[in-house]
Formats: C-alpha cells, sequence, structure tokens
C-alpha cells in the first residue's frame, strides 16, 4: 500500500511496479484526488491489514511482503540508499542491531525525536562506526559465554523432555536453536538463565554508512573488524561523494568526476576497498547494485548475514549529488545502466565455498553513454576543456582494469578446480 502523507513524489514506486498489457499497476495521481476516493481504503490497509508470510522470504516479491523496519525517513525524493535499508529490515528485521555512522544515512534515519527505525539503532562518531559495532559484538560475545557456561555447569537439573533443546543450543548456535532455547526458558530450573533471556536470540549486527566513512574516515576501523573473526556485518552506501556535507569528493570518487575539492575533474582512480578486503582470506565480500539485479541484491546480502564470520558489501547508491539527467526519479534504472556499462561490477566472493562470482557480464561500449547522463562527468567539457577527455577515458580504461582483475580471479579459481 502506498502512505499518502508520507508519498515525497518521488516516482519510484510508479516507474518500477510492473503492470499488464501496457498499464501500470502503479501511477501518478494527484493526492487531494486520491484522499477524497480512496481515504477510506488506505485508513482500512494501514489500520486493519496486517502482515502475512505468503512467498518465500528468499525471493524478490516474497521479501516485500516482509513488513520493513526502516520506514518513512528524511532522505531526499528518489535516494539511492534507503531501498537497501528497507531491504535489510525485510529480511532481519527482528534480529537487527544496527550502528550508523555519522553521515547522511544517520541524518535521514533518526533526527531526533523521530527514527526511521523500529530495531535497535545508534550513532556514535563519524570515524568509529566499525569500532562502535565490534564492541557491540564483543559484548553479546560475552553474554553468550556466559549462557552457555550456565547451562553446561547446570545441564542435570535441566528436565529430561528439553534437555535437547539446552544441548542444540551448545552444539548448534544458531537462528533456530536459540528461539527455542528462548521459548522455553521461562520455565528453567537455572534462574540465573531467566535473568539473561534477553540475552538468548541470535542477533544480526550490521555497521551502515556512506562511502565516506568506509574509505577514507573510518577506513582503520573497518580493516581492524575484517582482519578479525567475529561475526559482523559491513554495508557501504557507495554514493562516491560525501554525499552528507555538500557533496565534496571522497576516496570512492572516480577519475575525471566534479565535486567540492575536485572542481577541475578529480585526478586520480577510485579506491578500491572490495579489492583490499578480498585481501583477507577469512571475509565475504561482495557488491551489489538493486537496479543491477534485485534477487542478486538479496542473494548477496542474505550469504553476508548468513556467513559466520565479517562480511562486507558494498551497494552502488545513486545520490543527489551525481546530477542523474534524468532526475532521481530514475536512481533504480541509473544502478541498471551503471551494472550494464561496466562502470560498477556486480560480484559475491564466498570464503567458505572458496568461490569468487562475477554476476554480470557487462558491455563497455556503453560507457561513455551512462557517464554522459550524469552533470558530475558532464560538466568537466565546460569547466576543464583541455583534460576532460583524458580523464573520461582513463576513468573508462580503471573501470575495464578493475573488471579484468576480478575476471581473472575467477578464472583463477576455476583453472584450479578443473586440476
Amino acid at each position: 500500500g502506498i502512505s499518502f502523507p508520507d508519498c515525497t513524489g518521488c516516482k519510484l514506486c510508479s516507474n518500477i511496479c510492473p503492470g499488464k498489457k501496457g498499464e501500470k499497476a502503479l501511477v501518478m495521481e494527484n493526492m487531494e484526488k486520491l484522499k477524497e476516493e480512496k481515504g477510506e481504503a488506505y485508513e482500512y490497509l494501514f489500520k486493519n491489514v496486517t502482515e502475512k508470510k505468503v512467498l518465500p522470504l528468499s525471493t524478490v516479491k516474497g521479501s516485500q511482503f516482509s513488513k520493513p523496519k526502516f520506514e518513512f525517513s528524511g532522505a531526499c525524493a528518489g535516494c539511492g540508499e534507503t531501498p537497501y535499508l528497507k531491504l535489510l529490515t525485510q529480511l532481519f528485521g527482528d534480529r537487527m542491531v544496527i550502528t550508523n555512522a555519522t553521515g547522511c544515512s544517520s541524518i535521514y534515519s533518526s533526527s531526533l525525536p523521530t527514527t526511521a527505525y523500529s530495531v535497535p539503532w545508534a550513532n556514535s562518531l563519524f570515524e568509529d562506526n566499525a569500532e562502535f559495532g565490534y564492541g557491540m559484538v564483543i559484548a553479546d560475545k560475552a553474554m553468550k559465554k556466559r549462557i552457555s557456561d550456565l547451562i553446561e555447569a547446570n545441564i542435570s537439573k535441566v528436565d529430561e523432555e528439553d534437555r535437547d533443546v539446552y544441548t542444540e543450543y551448545l552444539e548448534n548456535f544458531g537462528v533456530e536453536s536459540s528461539k527455542n532455547l528462548y521459548d522455553v526458558v521461562d520455565d528453567s530450573p537455572i534462574e540465573e538463565l531467566k535473568e539473561l533471556k534477553d540475552f538468548i536470540m541470535k542477533k544480526s549486527y550490521w555497521c551502515i554508512g556512506g562511502d565516506g566513512w568506509a574509505y577514507d574516515i573510518g577506513f582503520s576501523g573497518i580493516d581492524h573488524v575484517l582482519s578479525n573473526y567475529d561475526d559482523i556485518n559491513i554495508l557501504v552506501l557507495d554514493t562516491e561523494v560525501y554525499s552528507n556535507t555538500g557533496g565534496q569528493s571522497s576516496k570512492s570518487s572516480k577519475v575525471g568526476s566534479v565535486a567540492k575539492f575536485t572542481s577541475t575533474g578529480k585526478q586520480v582512480a577510485k579506491k578500491d576497498l572490495a579489492k583490499i578486503a578480498l585481501t583477507y582470506n577469512h571475509v565475504y565480500v561482495g557488491s551489489i547494485a538493486l537496479g543491477g539485479n534485485m534477487q542478486h541484491t538479496l542473494n548477496v546480502l542474505r550469504e553476508a548475514e548468513a556467513y559466520p564470520g565479517p562480511s562486507i558489501v558494498f551497494a552502488y547508491s545513486p545520490c543527489i549529488a551525481q546530477g542523474i539527467l534524468t532526475g532521481m526519479e530514475s536512481t533504480i534504472d541509473e544502478e541498471k545502466k551503471a551494472v550494464q556499462s561496466g562502470y560498477y561490477p556486480l560480484f559475491h566472493y564466498d570464503t567458505m565455498k572458496g568461490e569468487f562470482n562475477l554476476d554480470a557480464k557487462p558491455d563497455f561500449n556503453k560507457y561513455y553513454e551512462f557517464i554522459a547522463g550524469e552533470d558530475r562527468y558532464r560538466i568537466l567539457k565546460k569547466i576543464n576543456p583541455e583534460k576532460y577527455r583524458e580523464l573520461l577515458e582513463k576513468n573508462k580504461e580503471n573501470a575495464m582494469e578493475r573488471f579484468k582483475y576480478y575476471e581473472s580471479l575467477e578464472k583463477k579459481q576455476e583453472a584450479s578446480s578443473e586440476e
């Protein structure tokens, strides 16, 4: 359903929603007219219709029947970041604990006294978000150890009919085993265990922030988290610019892009943070773009969360600072073009399986057509006519070299498996 009072008029829902025989299922209409014609149905929908599990959560359609725990944010209309956050809470919301780096994602998520989340969420500083989240993981790990020690020391007190639930928690700790223990703990003969009920469930810890945090200000913290073996997830909302502070160039910005501090076009290549993360052979690494492949986005987020160690996922997020010529109503389509042209790669590396997979084959002939659709590149011809061609050619070369590197990882893996 569509919430009349909260509609920002971005048109994303009507653009992406399918239809039949040329007729769209959703179309933009005058809000006052809709309130008059369908106001009663709207009130009934939001007050009386409850969430129903009608399709598997592992499918794109099924995930959208799950009620999100991130709603009505204060983001720009058409923001490329917020769909990832909404989807995350639809997949893992019941167990999520989120730490959020300062930036766009913290401001539109929680400008007190309101918050867009209905899951545990906290913001510390710009520079220490990874460490902040990691501290919560370590604290939870200590509580789980205390619970396990209590069970081991008192298992003889547990009724025979419930003993399997307790031993399963010890031997195969996970979502299901922790839920089973949670359901019976109120009747537990272990009194101290009852006091720790809130710590029994397996949590899903996520450190979330933009590329300014991940590639630059908070990079050392992310590196520290990835260098350990604890179960924590990092989501990088990559807009390729410092979005919240006015559109300054970041280490994620590409050659030739025009932004504050690189007003004549950035001279150096984008930092390949995913490549750096891949040097740790125990880290799950994924690169996603919702418009590029929705099912792939869903699969990578689910795999990253299920991985029992550190994971980092890079999510391509179009931003108003990029100056998309067709407007923010087409951010999903812009993600699709970014993937198809080779500007942004889709891949995932599952270290448990030892598999690196390039998940999209680009057509680099579409590269210049893509970047010509954004003011951050288009304006370079006027600002720096002497070097604009050289910089944009370098931009494409960097993208092709990056793709070849990731392709070599896949081929190397295929060759070793044939041996």
